[in-house]
């Protein structure tokens, strides 16, 4: 919910001293590397090799000394050096065989080769403050060998083709290729990439999940696979599906029903066997190009193959080994064994610091067995990798393995620390988790890459199946997942405590990210295997996560099952409390109200209670209200917001406390209490400013800002303030797009900029407004505002002359009454009554009119009665009731000037002024309307303003 304001987004500029090389600058003080003015991620440890090989331009950086710089007093195997050289290394666009920046001096250290610059010059303060990284981004790419026809190929298909499938064995360089493809392929895609990592899922039933969450699509759609296609069909993109296999019948069907829409977006699939749809276009993705056996040739000729370049280039990177034409016959020997397989060429590189060439060759064919029996079913590029990553762990040390092992339970990219706490289930030591991960890196069983501060790991497909099934036969990795779904539990207990200081963005980059491993950890954690009490609080854990996000129709499954199971065991009463909140708001943004909603809040109210928990007594009590209003239950509403008022008199400072009184005012506001409502929210909105800063606190801030400013309007339009409240409801929705915050920009936009454009007349706002909305509903599916976005659409297009938008009002109408979203509903049916009286469908508008007054009356909607009132009168008029019709503009009148409403009392007054002019009564006629009209200090050029000011002029100039 971060605001930047146009001060936050120019920054500061400060004196720094500064390195210059090529395009990068480097500013020591602020740990800061700059690529063409933009900062390029690097980690910690990365940083700080940088900065000393950068100062010593041009000097040997010996091994130990780099140590010393990036690890202080801490003894570790150089491989851990040689990890966050090749991360720096690739963040500089820097490579082994091709130094552009670094240069590897053999068994010694390494040397800065480029030009450096020193000069002092400002930067930006808030240059370090990168942005979050969207969870769809694919991974980097290292050095890509040999697949530049394959690239090309599927690029120009993409043209051609909706769906292409890459195929091809585990190892062989699918995701390389597909990104790569994709990357090439960008410039065609108006709404960009998105790529789906179905690694990190096991269940196949969080196929949806998974692509809601890589689209960023949030709400509570009923139907992900829906939701996904109907926020595809108006966009052009590509959807990167990766790691189809052991998820291949979601994939299918949702591969299917996509091309099967109009949407012009196109799907790239990566998967060991084809998803098999009608559509699908298959690429089958062969091995890399190596020598034949016996061959004879020199170092420069073998290089020219794919697979022996790609041989030298991960066996330089690690082991400073040189390619000679000695070696050419053993490493051709090598690529061919290994059937120009990617994964397993480079796992037999990474040996080279421990084997030659021939030794490799020799332990390949007496080890491997690749000609001994095959696995049953496997195919032989698939038997050679597996073969491969089995002699690969049968060389590391018991530590290494047992390490291996455990890192197999992570589902995604995780950090040294997660490593460290997982390994507590073993007697392996934090010194030896992170030489082990240097090592494994080394050996190409694990990947590493700079996020943010540090570097974070990441086991491939293929190695992580390997892994869990180690993981699973060892004894002693058996409380593995216990100790990654406790230290899941303690990343999200962290979130929640971080959450109040830590900037927003960051915040959501930095869990969002573990979002795979929360749910692998639920997924245990509620199984047969699993810990149910655990599984309950990470459940509660993570209730910030899905809130902040909006992930709600995933945090709705989660919580219902987490709070039915904690009323049949021992749990606390705080806790349950906290899981029926949740779930109470969760269901507050389901497409239909139902009594799960009430059921919820109610025990909500009543484990908090028995906690003796202010907060969450008030916090459930003003959520049940705001329900109650949505329902259309005033009186009930008020009653339970002043037992929260009760609550807040104990303790003024509590979060729910303002929530609270915003909630009080809006519900009296609703009963027709105008003038005691108007009074709390007014002050709310002097509270409340549009904080510069990027914490927490000036997010709530923000966030204050806006609902006060959605509350707000509704009352000062009704009061006379019809410029007023539009610029509030223009700032509320203005501040929530800012700030991101989707949900309350459509909070803004349905209870606020809406219905005061259409009150007031404002066709082109409201245009505008109903656009925003349309397009919030893409990207944040609340299935509440979807009728009432219809609803505004067609009013809109009946007053612009489309006599086929009453029935779109009528449907949108009967939509928010079958969904029971009844707050305001007699004010909707009041303007479709408006609309069939002016197609002169009169008894249709009299059993409109009717419906719409019992509605009011029996929810307590005071506010509107007296607009009800008038436009009954109008039916009356109609209907050639005049007398009828005037004794109700009367009442209509008093019931007007006794809540306060003074625009409803302009509307009036005007109706019954033209009546008394057509009967003969004029200056009865200007008596009533001309003091009612001098009220008004503001929104002359409103509707209502505009016809009363039209009617004065006419009737005194017929005076």
């Amino acid at each position: 919910m971060r605001v930047a304001t146009e001060t936050s987004q120019q920054g500061a500029r400060r004196q720094e001293l500064i390195f210059s090389f090529g395009p990068f600058r480097l500013v020591p003080r602020r740990q800061l590397l700059l690529l063409d003015g933009r900062p390029v991620k690097l980690g910690g440890r990365a940083f700080e090799l940088l900065q000393l090989l950068v100062q010593r331009s041009g000097e040997l950086v010996t091994k130990d000394e780099l140590m010393a710089a990036a690890w202080p007093g801490t003894f570790l195997h150089d491989s851990n050096l040689k990890v966050n050289m090749w991360s720096l290394r690739r963040s500089l666009g820097d490579t082994q065989v091709e130094s552009i920046y670094i240069a590897t001096v053999a068994r010694r250290g390494y040397k800065f080769i480029a030009e450096v610059q020193t000069s002092i010059a400002e930067v930006e303060d808030n240059l370090a403050l990168a942005g979050p990284s969207p969870s769809s981004r694919p991974p980097l790419l290292r050095g890509i060998v040999g697949r530049e026809a394959d690239m090309a190929d599927i690029a120009d298909l993409l043209i051609q083709k909706r769906h292409i499938t890459l195929a091809g064995a585990g190892g062989i360089g699918k995701t390389t290729v597909a990104i790569a493809a994709a990357r090439a392929f960008s410039s065609q895609c108006r709404d960009g990439t998105c790529f789906v990592d179905l690694a990190t899922i096991s269940d196949p039933t969080l196929f949806g999940a998974a692509l809601l969450t890589a689209l960023g699509i949030r709400g509570n759609s009923d139907n992900s696979l829906a939701a996904v296609l109907e926020y595809l069909r108006p966009r052009q993109m590509l959807i990167i599906l990766d790691n189809c296999e052991h998820v291949l019948p979601a994939a299918a069907i949702f591969a299917g029903k996509l091309m099967a829409d109009t949407s012009p977006s196109k799907l790239l699939a990566t998967s060991r066997e084809p998803l098999g749809t009608v559509t699908e276009h298959v690429v089958r993705l062969g091995s890399l190009p190596s020598p034949r056996s016996g061959d004879a040739l020199t170092a420069d000729q073998a290089i020219r193959f794919p697979a022996v370049q790609l041989f030298v280039r991960r066996a330089a990177e690690w082991s400073d080994y040189q390619f000679i034409d000695d070696d050419c016959e053993a490493v051709a020997s090598i690529c061919h064994s290994l059937d120009g397989l990617p994964l397993a060429i480079e796992l037999a590189a990474a040996q080279i610091g421990t084997f030659s060439p021939r030794e490799l060759v020799a332990m390949l064919d007496q080890n491997l067995g690749f000609r001994g029996p095959s696995v049953e079913g496997a195919p032989p590029r698939h038997e050679t990798l597996m073969a491969t990553i089995d002699w690969s762990f049968k060389l590391l040390s018991q530590r290494e393995a047992t390490l291996f092992s455990l890192l197999s339970v992570f589902s995604d990219a995780f950090e040294v620390e997660d490593a460290v706490f997982i390994s507590e289930a073993t007697e392996l030591t934090p010194v030896d988790v992170v030489t082990g991960l240097g090592s494994l890196v080394a050996k190409s069983l694990v990947t590493a890459q700079a996020r943010g501060p540090s570097l974070r790991y990441r086991l491939l497909d293929s190695t992580r199946r390997y892994a869990a099934e180690r993981r699973q036969a060892d004894p002693a990795c058996g409380q593995a997942q216990r100790h990654h779904a406790q230290r899941v539990l303690a990343l999200y207990e962290q979130s929640e405590e971080e959450w109040n200081w830590r900037e927003p963005a960051d915040w959501t980059q930095r869990y969002l990210g573990r979002i795979s491993d929360l749910r692998a950890a639920l997924s245990w954690a509620f199984s047969e295997e699993g810990d149910p009490v655990l599984g309950i609080k990470l459940t509660v854990a993570a209730i910030t996560l899905w809130s902040e996000t909006s992930i709600l129709s995933e945090a709705q499954a989660r919580l219902e099952f987490a709070l039915a199971l904690a009323k049949t065991i021992d749990c606390d009463d705080l806790s349950k409390a906290k899981l029926a909140c949740a779930l109470g708001w969760s269901l507050f943004y389901a497409r239909k109200m139902s009594n799960e909603n009430e059921v919820a809040w109610l025990a909500a109210i009543a484990f908090a209670k028995r906690a003796d928990d202010l907060e969450y007594q008030q916090r459930a009590l003003v959520g049940f209200a705001f329900y109650l209003l949505q329902i259309g239950n005033v009186a009930r509403a008020i009653a339970y917001l002043e037992e929260s008022a009760e609550l807040a008199d104990r303790d003024r400072d509590s979060t729910a406390t303002s929530e609270g009184d915003r909630a009080l005012a809006w519900a009296r506001a609703h009963a027709g209490e105008l003038n005691q409502s108007r009074e709390v929210l007014d002050r709310l909105a002097a509270t409340y400013s549009l904080a510069e800063g990027r914490s927490r606190k000036d997010a709530n801030e923000v966030y204050r800002f806006i609902t006060v400013r959605f509350n707000l309007p509704f009352v000062a339009w009704m009061q006379g303030h019809a410029d007023y409240a539009a610029r509030l409801a223009r700032d509320a929705v203005d501040a929530a797009d800012r700030s991101g915050h989707w949900v309350s920009q459509s909070n803004a936009l349905g209870l606020a900029a809406l219905p005061v454009s259409l009150q007031t007349g404002n066709l082109d706002a409201l245009e505008s407004f109903t656009e925003r909305l349309r397009r919030n509903l893409e990207r944040e599916r609340i299935s509440r505002w979807v009728p009432v976005e219809r609803y505004f659409s067609a009013c809109l297009r009946d007053l612009r002359g489309d006599p086929q938008a009453v029935e779109d009002i009528r449907a949108a109408i009967g939509e928010l009454i079958e969904c029971r979203f009844l707050m305001r509903i007699g004010s909707y049916l009041a303007v479709l009554a408006h609309t069939l009286l002016r197609q002169g469908r009169i008894e249709e508008a009299r059993e409109t009119i009717a419906q719409a007054i019992d509605y009011q009356e029996r929810q307590g909607e005071r506010w509107c009665r007296s607009e009800l009132q008038r436009v009954d009168a109008s039916v009356l008029f109609h209907a050639g009731e005049p007398l009828r019709a005037e004794k109700r503009l009367q009442q209509a009148l008093a019931e007007a000037r006794a809540i306060g409403a003074l625009t409803f009392e302009l509307r009036i007054a005007t109706d019954l002024a033209e009546h008394w002019i057509a009967t003969g009564r004029r200056s009865k006629a200007i008596r009533l309307l001309a003091p009612v009209y001098q009220k008004f200090t503001e929104g002359f050029e409103t509707q209502d303003l505009v016809a009363a000011s039209r009617l004065l002029q006419r009737a005194r100039a017929n005076g």
